[in-house]
């Protein structure tokens, strides 16, 4: 569903989905300081519909700017 290098983590009830190809070590700091009481806005619909799936996606990729875009 997230590609082949899609990098899977649990924490709790929570399945953190890392995009960015990250190293071990930014798995286990994302992993361990993970708290969905912390991540969640409780006042934000969206965030509230993300908690109740129980995925969370990670991806800090940088992607090269889009030359069209440009001004």
């Amino acid at each position: 569903m997230y590609g082949r290098n899609a990098v899977i983590s649990r924490k709790g009830a929570f399945i953190l989905v890392h995009l960015d190809f990250p190293s071990p070590d930014l798995v286990m700091e994302r992993t361990r300081e993970f708290d969905p009481e912390e991540y969640f806005c409780i006042d934000c619909p969206l965030c509230q519909l993300i908690k109740a799936s129980g995925i969370v996606v990670f991806d800090d990729s940088v992607f090269d700017e889009d030359p069209d875009l440009e001004e």
